[in-house]
């Protein structure tokens, strides 16, 4: 048994209206209050115990945090006599007993008192242990939501580290699968293995795809589909497709998107008029290779952020501009959203101009990045609301609501946040400046490079900081509340890993 009276844990709290440090008592596996020490035992999950004087009691619930102060309540509870200090624990002793030496005497005295309770089991009546009332949200103490009582734990992160890193990790930011170039023993063409490890610690993409048996991301200098089998070791972690990026075409790419028959759309995110997306077979069952062919090749779309499956109007969305987005175009660009329809028998998309969207208005970025910069305001990620048809889509300014049934937006900056994001909040307070008018503007809701929205209403958002492309931690909202995860790593995105509801991706 362990020792009761050490100190238990270190820097424990005091005792209210007292000087005694809390000890550390044995875990039996039942609760039992003292009337006349304040001393209370129990387990609950990984309940510890403590002890305090007179009406209160320390107690610390592990794996939840901190320390509460709770009502101990006079009662004394049966208990398997095991040793000489459970013994002294039921009989009622003063509390100085219960550290060596032990007062046998003391102990004994009581015997009689604990044994009456044999013939009058009314004389005391066990309470039900009440469950603590929620925190409030405002209280710093409020407990963090545990990965066993919530949908939707698992969220995917891109940590640009070097070397970069994908991440699996739970709303805790407790790490559950990780990917990264070490993890890689089987044998590459030679430009694959070049790409992986390349000039590039990019760790821009990442999609949940197969049912969660695999990874599509943005990984250093490749497009890759990696295994996530972690129930399977055997095959998991291990690279099934890869295109080599460091091209003049797919330098620059930022997002990917799974098709049906097994096929994968890579946006090159250029500024040219024939960049747009290039779709690759990406089936398993085909070996990888230096250059694997490009089924098919959509062109006019410049500067492509982000892409999604719409398995309920069987195309592919997708938002950029109209025209250069750096500026090298005479005209300013304006954001665009477009629906690319497959075609199941032939496997292509086609491009028809009935689902492009070309927003109402331009911004400059002047704002942020200082009075002439040429670059204008483009898309960064569009996200379908769960069973909805309908988008957010963010860009360096705000994000707005977009209704593909109408093919128009719907809510602007405020008015989104309000609705579909509430609890929100500005990760930095430096978000304002002169825009090329010469107005004063404060960009709270700007440059969320990627978000994610759960059907349980919880949802999560990595914002650059101020004059830079990425952030350091990324935020997570449940009920209102914020807190912020993986902090410290250089996120460009992180994304719920799971299907969206109503947006479930294809099967492949």
């Amino acid at each position: 048994m362990s020792s009761i009276g050490s100190q238990w844990p270190p820097n424990a709290p005091q005792a209210k209206n007292s000087s005694a440090p809390l000890r550390r008592i044995r875990d039996f596996g039942r609760w039992l209050v003292l009337a006349d020490g304040g001393l209370i035992l129990g387990w609950l999950g990984r309940v510890q115990a403590g002890f305090g004087t007179g009406d209160w009691s320390w107690r610390r619930l592990a794996g939840i945090g901190g320390w509460r102060i709770l009502p101990c309540h006079p009662v004394l509870v049966p208990f398997p006599v095991l040793d000489l200090r459970p013994l002294t624990y039921l009989l009622n002793v003063p509390l100085s007993t219960i550290t060596p030496p032990y007062n046998v005497n003391t102990m004994l005295g009581g015997i009689f008192a604990w044994v009456s309770l044999l013939f009058e089991p009314s004389a005391f009546q066990v309470p039900l242990i009440q469950p603590q009332p929620r925190l409030k949200a405002e209280d710093s103490t409020a407990l963090k939501p545990t990965s066993t009582n919530l949908p939707w734990q698992d969220i995917i992160t891109g940590d640009y580290g070097h070397p970069p890193k994908l991440k699996i990790h739970d709303r805790e930011s407790i790490v559950k699968w990780s990917w990264e170039r070490k993890d890689v023993t089987q044998d590459l063409p030679p430009r694959i293995r070049s790409g992986l490890y390349g000039r590039a610690n990019d760790a821009t993409e990442m999609k949940w795809m197969r049912d969660g048996k695999s990874v599509a991301a943005i990984y250093s200098s490749l497009i890759v589909v990696i295994n996530h089998t972690p129930d399977i070791p055997s095959i998991d972690k291990k690279i099934t497709f890869a295109v080599n990026r460091d091209t003049d075409v797919l330098w620059n790419a930022h997002s990917l998107e799974p098709l049906p028959g097994d096929r994968l759309a890579v946006a090159t995110t250029g500024q040219r008029a024939w960049d747009g997306i290039q779709v690759y077979n990406m089936s398993s069952a085909l070996p990888l290779e230096d250059e694997p062919p490009i089924l098919q090749k959509v062109e006019g779309l410049r500067a492509i952020h982000a892409m999604i499956w719409d398995e309920e109007g069987q195309m592919l969305w997708a938002c950029g501009t109209n025209v250069a987005a750096d500026g090298s175009d005479p005209e300013p660009a304006y954001g665009v959203i477009q629906g690319y329809p497959f075609d199941n028998q032939t496997g292509l998309l086609r491009d028809d101009p009935a689902f492009k969207f070309t927003f109402p208005e331009y911004w400059d970025i002047d704002t942020e990045w200082g009075h002439g910069y040429s670059w204008w305001s483009g898309p960064h990620d569009l996200v379908p609301v769960p069973n909805e048809r309908i988008f957010l889509v963010s860009n360096d300014i705000g994000v707005q609501t977009f209704d593909i049934a109408t093919m128009s937006f719907i809510h602007g900056f405020q008015e989104t946040i309000d609705k579909y994001m509430p609890g929100f909040e500005c990760t930095s307070t430096d978000r304002h400046g002169m825009n090329r008018q010469g107005e004063w503007e404060e960009l709270p809701y700007s440059d969320l490079k990627g978000f994610s929205l759960a059907p349980d209403g919880a949802f999560i958002y990595t914002q650059s900081l101020w004059k830079l492309f990425r952030g350091n931690h990324t935020s997570l909202v449940v009920d209102g509340v914020r807190t912020q995860l993986m902090e410290g790593n250089e996120i460009y995105r992180s994304r719920f890993f799971g299907d969206i509801d109503g947006w479930p991706k294809p099967k492949t």
